[in-house]
């Protein structure tokens, strides 16, 4: 996986060395979007028409799927859409006309990820739906109420025709808090055997009690995140970022949390299981919340800026792990997800 991200960080997105000139927003919304089809394929439809693939040719079909989709959906938006709403045009400043469109991913990844993670397709399977037709319908509700939370929080800050007066938070709060609340719903789905959320299995209370357990985990890791963030930047890079820029930084260790999350889960059998549940539980979180410190530490201070050439951001500080540890993952779930983990013998997938 690390050969993977590098290869195709260095040819496609490195600032120095690419082929192309996609570094930053444009990189990330294809990423994102890349994102948004593993969810969908992989999580509620469950690989449906792939599954009658054997491997490698499976996980081939499904990467090429995946990656032509999120750059699919990049390109539609920043070619075609924008010629309806010039907020998606590709030449505004910074990338933001790219950056406006990925941003909806986040909303669907906590409003879409729990329906097969945590409800296991209910209710739609319980109402006699086979996949594709359950997927179909859990991707439809949720892309509903991913243009309900869009519409308040992401378009008012972002849009070429709003105010920034009009929205409740900035964007850079806006991706701290719900990517903290998407770390919830994968810590719980995959740490902690989906407790507490299962003490209340079925029906609407069990939808109910998850929907706002999330929100609230979500939001106290928002600001445990900012704290320890925060310790690991030091005082001189905080000054430099700026109290609303350290806001994004529960999502940057967010992120390289949601890798390990997903890595222990699925390649290392996601250890231990010989104790209590508690202290199973207790374990993993402790343990891929270490790696996730370190791989933030290691990412911010050194490889950001001389392994993967990006830009300085403040004083021994530089990149974005919302990129590269996003393309991290991508890759990570087309072997584990996709390619099964094909050829590799012991692995133990969980999710």
């Amino acid at each position: 996986m690390t050969v993977l991200s590098l290869a195709s960080w260095w040819l496609f997105i490195d600032p120095r060395w690419s082929v192309l000139d996609v570094y930053g927003n444009p990189a990330n919304a294809v990423i994102f979007w890349t994102l948004f089809a593993v969810v969908c394929l992989a999580f509620n439809l469950e690989l449906k028409g792939f599954d009658r693939l054997a491997q490698p040719l499976r996980g081939l079909a499904f990467a090429v799927v995946t990656i032509g989709s999120g750059v699919g959906l990049t390109s539609l938006l920043a070619l075609v859409w924008s010629s309806v709403d010039r907020s998606f045009a590709p030449e505004r400043a910074g990338g933001v006309g790219y950056f406006i469109g990925a941003i909806f991913v986040l909303f669907v990844f906590v409003t879409n990820v729990p329906s097969a993670t945590v409800f296991e397709h209910r209710p739609w399977k319980t109402l006699g739906l086979a996949q594709p037709w359950a997927g179909i319908a859990e991707i439809a509700v949720s892309t509903v109420a991913s243009i309900v939370l869009y519409s308040v929080f992401a378009l008012p800050v972002l849009a070429s025709w709003t105010s920034v007066r009009e929205a409740p938070l900035t964007v850079n709060e806006v991706v701290g808090l719900f990517y903290s609340m998407v770390v919830s719903i994968i810590v719980t789905g995959n740490l902690t055997d989906n407790q507490p959320w299962k003490a209340m299995k079925g029906g609407a209370r069990w939808f109910l009690f998850t929907t706002v357990g999330n929100v609230v985990v979500g939001t106290c890791l928002y600001f445990a995140l900012s704290g320890v963030s925060r310790l690991l930047l030091g005082g001189d890079a905080r000054a430099a970022i700026g109290s609303d820029g350290l806001s994004l930084f529960p999502a940057q260790l967010g992120v390289c949390w949601v890798f390990w999350i997903i890595f222990w889960a699925n390649c290392a059998g996601n250890r231990p299981h010989h104790l209590s549940p508690a202290r199973n539980r207790c374990l993993r979180i402790l343990v891929t919340l270490a790696l996730a410190v370190v791989t933030f530490t290691v990412y911010y201070r050194l490889v950001a800026a001389h392994i993967l050439h990006e830009p300085t951001i403040a004083p021994g500080i530089a990149g974005n792990a919302l990129g590269f540890m996003d393309l991290a993952i991508v890759w990570l779930l087309l072997f584990v997800i996709g390619g099964d983990s094909w050829p590799l013998a012991g692995t133990h997938r969980t999710t």
